[in-house]
């Protein structure tokens, strides 16, 4: 069967095999490792050679990019769904950070690496799909994978604001602290700044990289319902997300149904926690905090 969580056997036996096939099996990972070592090195010029990336952000994309190497190095030749994860946020941080300062030459280094790693997905999800085309749940597999894609897409988007909160550098965080002023939190701004980035970088670790999904795809939730009923004001502009006065709540009603399907089951096996729930090191306790019951009924004793 292709269940989100099978085959659940010992660690060494039959489920770490079978896991250790969901991988690419013709882009090569040695490619992905250059690519990202390369936008490394864009970064170490643009932050200490033209000084592009200012302040804080050329420290954020370094930091980010070095972890990237790393995890693509050493994390995912043994296990290529975390270690690709693994890869992703801080790569996609550094990415968005660049593209705020201008620091164009990380950017076209990093919109290559984007091509390499989109090609590995791809890649990684056709075997997935061709070793189990002959399956009776082979359609409910491609089903997984296009929710794997639309959670990701979601989830990872919000490290987009979550960057420009703590980690593209003062000019940014400023000038975001001052709109938090204009919203009535006076000399808290900075505070919520912080705390408002780190809540959108935790829901893209939960919902886009699948770690706790249902947990973080609650608090993904209350978050933005706080975000836009409290202080946004979408819910009073219409429904267009592009108005004369500001967005309405369109684009808000498209996070909370992504959100809530993820809440209601799970992140799926593309997922540190179909890592995790596989290797079954996680207590039960926690283990409601990755996929709903019938998931967890659903794996073999």
């Amino acid at each position: 069967m292709n269940n989100a969580f099978l085959p659940t056997a010992g660690v060494d036996g039959a489920s770490a095999r079978d896991y250790r096939l969901l991988q690419p099996t013709r882009v090569p990972q040695w490619l992905a490792t250059l690519a990202f070592a390369l936008t490394l090195m864009a970064a170490l010029q643009c932050g200490w050679g033209d000084h592009s990336l200012p302040d804080f952000a050329a420290w954020s994309a370094t930091l980010g990019l070095g972890i990237a190497v790393l995890s693509a190095a050493f994390v995912t030749p043994r296990n290529f769904t975390v270690g690709y994860l693994l890869s992703l946020l801080p790569f996609l941080i550094a990415w968005r950070v660049s593209a705020m300062n201008g620091a164009w030459t990380v950017v076209w280094a990093a919109s290559l690496t984007a091509v390499v790693l989109l090609l590995q997905f791809a890649d990684c999800l056709v075997s997935d799909w061709r070793r189990d085309r002959q399956s009776p749940s082979a359609w409910l597999g491609t089903l997984q994978w296009q929710m794997t894609i639309v959670r990701m897409v979601f989830g990872l988007n919000e490290l987009c604001h979550a960057s420009e909160k703590i980690f593209a550098g003062t000019g940014s965080f400023h000038a975001l602290e001052q709109g938090f002023r204009n919203l009535g939190f006076a000399e808290w701004a900075g505070l919520f700044v912080v705390l408002g980035g780190l809540t959108e970088l935790a829901a893209a670790v939960s919902v886009g990289l699948g770690l706790f999904a249902r947990l973080g795809a609650l608090v993904s939730i209350v978050y933005f319902l706080v975000a836009t009923v409290g202080f946004g004001g979408e819910w009073t502009r219409g429904y267009a997300w592009a108005t004369a006065g500001g967005g309405g709540w369109e684009y808000v009603m498209m996070l909370l149904v992504v959100f809530g399907s993820v809440m209601l089951t799970g992140a799926g096996k593309f997922s540190i926690d179909g890592w995790l729930l596989r290797r079954r090191v996680l207590p039960q306790a926690l283990e409601v905090l990755c996929v709903n019951k019938a998931g967890r009924e659903s794996r073999p004793a």
